[in-house]
């Protein structure tokens, strides 16, 4: 039997020049650098949406209209939220937690992974049938997916955010909270010039589609 009720949250920053994808601009523009994170941001959108599979939020880290925010909106979600919290760890556990007092399962995924996928999102709600929590382990040590159906307080405290430990120490966090895991296959993001370039020459290859 699938999971029903299921929801779909996306994590964005707000756009604005050098507050995103500050990585990038090693060899980008600060409005080189944003331009990406809006096509990522509207790609993840439609991924979402498209999936069918459950209300699909976006949650920003700041208040503000915007044309890409507007076009995400269109393309079928519901926010745009305000994330809430000190760190991102409270951020997210809070968006879970308030997904699930409206949802059985709820998939929270970033906005800087391109290869994200209906299918992945699917197999993700598929996985909370017999978890508490799914990961989607990134291959830069942190994580593209969280999911749950089922929360604890300090799940995701004391994670050194921005550090290539992050899904070591999410996984010892929810196991010292007694949350049953499962874990995706691997998933890259952008964060560097490098991973720009082996997105793009996906794309060019016709690697990078719907898979």
């Amino acid at each position: 039997m699938r999971v029903s009720r299921c929801l779909l949250q996306q994590f964005a920053r707000y756009p604005e020049p050098g507050r995103v994808k500050t990585r990038l601009q090693a060899e980008l523009s600060a409005t080189e650098s944003c331009a990406v994170h809006e096509k990522l941001l509207l790609r993840t959108a439609a991924t979402l949406t498209q999936s069918k599979l459950g209300v699909t939020e976006l949650w920003l880290d700041r208040a503000g209209e915007h044309a890409t925010l507007s076009k995400a909106l269109d393309l079928g979600m519901t926010g745009p939220f305000l994330q809430q919290g000190s760190d991102l760890g409270e951020r997210m556990g809070t968006a879970l937690c308030k997904g699930l007092q409206r949802a059985d399962a709820v998939v929270l995924v970033g906005s800087d992974c391109p290869v994200l996928t209906a299918g992945y999102l699917e197999t993700a709600f598929n996985a909370l049938r017999h978890s508490d929590v799914v990961l989607g382990p990134a291959e830069d040590g942190g994580f593209v997916l969280i999911g749950c159906r089922r929360v604890a307080g300090g799940m995701l405290a004391g994670v050194p955010w921005g550090d290539d430990s992050v899904l070591a120490a999410t996984r010892a966090r929810l196991t010292a909270e007694g949350l049953s895991t499962c874990e995706l296959s691997t998933l890259y993001d952008i964060d560097t010039p490098g991973d720009l370039r082996r997105w793009e020459g996906e794309l060019r290859s016709g690697v990078s589609g719907d898979r």
